[in-house]
């Protein structure tokens, strides 16, 4: 059984991303050639040079390129909450697994580190409903409650709550509402209804950022149909290069261990 992961077309940076990671071995232009069936010599000129243009976009990037060979400077266990998000690019999330949920965290820390502040995650810890959460996150920034969500609503397309105080026991701080697509389809996710949002809290939009975290790179092509339409774009390469500017959690860095384990054949 090959160690390389089986090509697909329309995912060729993933597929080259992923078996840098699972495997740890460089991938020269002639190896690619013979594991990407049918693929000719013009469009994998195009995948060597794409990825040499993503290199640049990463602050500290994981691999390297050089005379048509791609390689690794990090395994899958040095950034497994990297992995995950190609991973999730790659084959989709509907895997019943507990890597969604675990993107969330991924996507939290990410924020968190970016903002230079805390994150909220509704839903955790688990058990209670919408209304109690926000009972509890403007309690934590000095804002106040509005309207009562409908019990329908389990986050109301919010999973994360990004938020940067003053320290002064006021309101009026930064606020970052997230929403996080581990699914390949996110393209196709309602973004947030900032109008309920705005009676939920009484807080200012002006003080509000809609964002949406994905496990896909975003290209330039597309950047700003999607930026205007869910707001600020934290893509994989986002999370990468905010995710690893300090050290990674223990607890969550042991959790993409294991989930990540269980990928690897």
């Amino acid at each position: 059984m090959s160690k390389y992961l089986e090509f697909k077309k329309g995912r060729e940076i993933e597929w080259l991303e992923l078996n840098l990671l699972r495997t740890g071995e460089g991938m020269s232009k002639s190896l690619i050639t013979s594991l990407a069936d049918g693929a000719s010599e013009e469009e994998i000129d195009s995948w060597i040079r794409e990825m040499e243009f993503r290199n640049s976009m990463y602050t500290n990037p994981y691999f390297k390129v050089e005379h048509n060979k791609i390689t690794p400077l990090n395994n899958w266990r040095d950034v497994p909450e990297y992995y995950l998000c190609v991973y999730y690019s790659y084959f989709g999330a509907a895997d019943a697994s507990t890597g969604t949920k675990l993107f969330e965290k991924i996507s939290a820390e990410a924020l968190k580190n970016f903002i230079d502040g805390q994150a909220y995650t509704l839903g955790f810890p688990a058990g209670k409903g919408l209304n109690d959460y926000l009972d509890e996150f403007v309690d934590l920034c000095y804002e106040r409650r509005g309207l009562s969500a409908n019990s329908d609503y389990k986050d109301d397309g919010v999973d994360v709550i990004g938020y940067k105080l003053f320290n002064d026991n006021r309101s009026g701080n930064l606020y970052v509402l997230l929403q996080c697509a581990a699914g390949i389809n996110w393209k196709q996710k309602s973004p947030i209804n900032l109008g309920r949002w705005n009676k939920y809290i009484v807080w200012y939009q002006e003080c509000i950022i809609s964002s949406i975290s994905t496990v896909d790179y975003v290209s330039l092509r597309s950047w700003e149909k999607r930026n205007s339409t869910f707001g600020m774009l934290i893509d994989r390469v986002r999370i990468y290069n905010t995710l690893y500017k300090f050290d990674v959690d223990k607890n969550l860095r042991n959790e993409a261990i294991a989930w990540a384990t269980t990928t690897i054949n």
